[in-house]
């Protein structure tokens, strides 16, 4: 099996903001580099063959801080990125509730119910992230993998993983900024040992 430690970048100012991300950016926070810093401490004794990042920004700035004192090969999956968020990314909360509040509430309470009109729909990201989780596992039999990627995107992963539907999707716990989920897998064997641990923080 393939252990895979899976962990949602750092804190961003557009996260402080209250303002969706997608597929746009914005930097790490001083506390989203300083909660990554603490959790690099922790992952110290896991012996990593490889590192896998969302190709955005705040995931590579996360990635570099976790990886800051290893030797690791580190790649750069497009397929790892956060749900593509359309007209909603780069506007805050507040904002998208006055303009299309409907939706939005479809989108974070009743996931079954929501209708991607503007943005990527769940279970394309699942596809996605699980074909890319997939392909890893089949490049690193029996060896430990560390991944950056997003909540959304960690979260269709893993009611993918415990066959859920999409009305489960947000299930607790949260997922936080540098939380871990720790799963394992090949082939058609797949199991969740962690999901959204802060232990580096307590």
């Amino acid at each position: 099996m393939t252990t895979f430690y899976l962990v949602r970048h750092g804190e961003t100012q557009w996260n402080q903001e209250q303002r969706l991300q997608g597929w746009l950016d914005s930097p790490l926070t001083d506390n989203g580099r300083e909660a990554a810093a603490r959790l690099q401490q922790q992952l110290q004794s896991i012996p990593f063959a490889a590192a896998y990042s969302s190709s955005s920004g705040r995931a590579k700035e996360t990635m570099d801080i976790l990886t800051a004192q290893r030797q690791l090969p580190v790649y750069y999956e497009d397929n790892l990125r956060e749900i593509c968020l359309g007209n909603w990314q780069g506007k805050k909360i507040e904002d998208i509730l006055l303009t299309d509040g409907l939706d939005y509430e479809l989108y974070t309470k009743y996931p079954a119910q929501f209708m991607a009109t503007h943005t990527e729909s769940f279970g394309a990201v699942t596809e996605r992230a699980m074909y890319t989780l997939k392909k890893i596992a089949e490049q690193h039999r029996d060896e430990h993998i560390l991944i950056v990627s997003h909540a959304v995107t960690i979260k269709c992963m893993i009611n993918a993983i415990l066959q859920r539907n999409i009305g489960e999707l947000w299930s607790a716990p949260y997922i936080h900024g540098t939380s871990v989920t720790v799963i394992e897998g090949q082939g058609q064997q797949w199991v969740i040992q962690e999901i959204g641990t802060l232990h580096h923080l307590q």
